[in-house]
């Protein structure tokens, strides 16, 4: 039998070692596409069926969509507030983070406001109403913020990945899964009147969801507090942005009392499916 040498011994083991490391950093990829891509595409399936709906009901499903991002807003601002007071955070991460979140969607309306004023002069000359582009970029501005929301959940995946607790990990992506199957109606709801093909719901839910994937890897990789803060700072800010631009779309005083049903429907769901995401 062949003895090898020592050098050649530790060769072998170290390439074994970043095999193992790249099997295992997909796999932590792959974890993150079953938490967050999948669930948000489940979650967009029923398209077609609200571009069928009444306005009474539409105006239900605007508001579902208020509530669900709402919850998201109170949980993720809940999580980047107890991590900034950790010793490897700060609070003017949280700061920090909450600024990134409010500017990006920030200076896509700034850029947006002034192609909708040509958009309501074309209108004036043409008499053709011209709203789809304003619901189009809130709906992609909700799927940048429930993006960032996911980003920090697969932080959670990678991390428990990366620490050895199976079982642990296994809970937060069928939680996760479960909980994120909502997130593709809360971006439905804008564009249930806007005349949509299969483009548009594919990049909403590669925005919303596959922040998740690389979150996951991050969290195998390396993960601090710090970073957990930034990241779900960043997902309060944004997603406060869409809900108010959300609101402002869908505001009706006749409508407000179904919106407003539908705001409280969308926070109880959020509710139920997190408790079935280990604390």
């Amino acid at each position: 039998m062949r003895i090898l040498p020592p050098a050649e011994v530790l060769s072998t083991a170290a390439r074994c070692a970043r095999r193992i490391a790249v099997a295992d950093l997909l796999y932590a990829g792959f974890l993150g596409l079953v938490a967050g891509l999948l669930p948000v595409y489940a979650g967009l399936v029923p398209l077609p069926v609200f571009k069928r709906m009444s306005e009474r009901a539409r105006a239900v499903l605007m508001g579902f969509s208020a509530g669900i991002l709402l919850f998201l807003f109170a949980d993720v601002t809940h999580e980047a507030v107890e991590l900034s007071g950790k010793p490897g955070s700060h609070p003017v991460l949280f700061a920090v983070g909450l600024i990134l979140g409010l500017l990006g969607p920030g200076i896509v309306s700034h850029r947006r406001a002034s192609r909708t004023n040509a958009a309501r002069r074309e209108e004036a000359r043409s008499g053709v109403p011209r709203t789809s582009e304003v619901r189009l970029v809130t709906a992609y501005t909700i799927a940048l913020g429930i993006g960032l929301h996911n980003l920090g959940e697969g932080l959670a995946i990678g991390a428990s990945y990366a620490a050895g607790t199976l079982a642990l990990t296994t809970l937060l992506v069928i939680g996760f899964f479960l909980h994120n199957s909502t997130e593709g109606l809360g971006m439905s709801a804008p564009i249930a009147n806007v005349p949509t093909r299969l483009r548009e719901p594919v990049i909403l839910g590669f925005f919303a969801g596959a922040p998740t994937i690389l979150g996951s890897m991050i969290g195998f990789l390396t993960y601090s507090d710090a970073l957990g803060t930034v990241f779900f700072a960043a997902a309060a800010g944004a997603l406060l942005y869409v809900v108010v631009e959300l609101v402002r779309i869908f505001y009706s005083p006749e409508r407000i009392a179904v919106a407003f049903l539908g705001i409280v429907g969308g926070i109880l769901l959020m509710f139920f499916t997190g408790l079935l995401v280990p604390v």
